[in-house]
């Protein structure tokens, strides 16, 4: 339901601002496909904004950033470059954002305890060096 909701908003979007939009949008898209993690909770060439709140962490996704920055940006009539470019780039990572994690919705997790810690820290060793496992 959210992905048919998300692609009517899109192209909605785009037949008021034309194809300049899709293709910033595009843009957008692949350029956080590139740096974000292949899967739900795994690390990307970019990393996560976490802040650490008692026994909590609050993960400011790239999906709600742009959101963010897009609707103050509307409400006080600013951008960077054309509407249709600003506008298409900031929706193609907020659509990648949503539309490729199955977990875009969860903002404030519980902090891991320490032993869950170790054990997490060899799985990522495993996953870029297999004989890591090795030892």
């Amino acid at each position: 339901m959210r992905k048919k909701l998300v692609l009517i908003s899109l192209l909605g979007a785009g037949i008021g601002w034309g194809y300049l939009f899709y293709l910033c949008w595009a843009i957008g898209f692949s350029i956080s496909k590139y740096c974000g993690g292949r899967k739900d909770g795994r690390l990307g060439r970019v990393r996560s904004i976490v802040i650490p709140c008692r026994r909590y962490e609050l993960h400011i996704h790239h999906w709600f950033l742009s959101s963010l920055v897009g609707a103050i940006s509307a409400v006080n009539g600013f951008f960077l470059v054309a509407p249709e470019l600003f506008y298409g780039f900031l929706s193609g990572l907020v659509f990648q954002g949503i539309y490729s994690y199955s977990d875009w919705h969860r903002i404030v997790k519980r902090k891991k305890r320490s032993a869950d810690f170790g054990a997490e820290q060899v799985l990522l060793a495993a996953e870029t060096d297999p004989e890591a496992l090795n030892y």
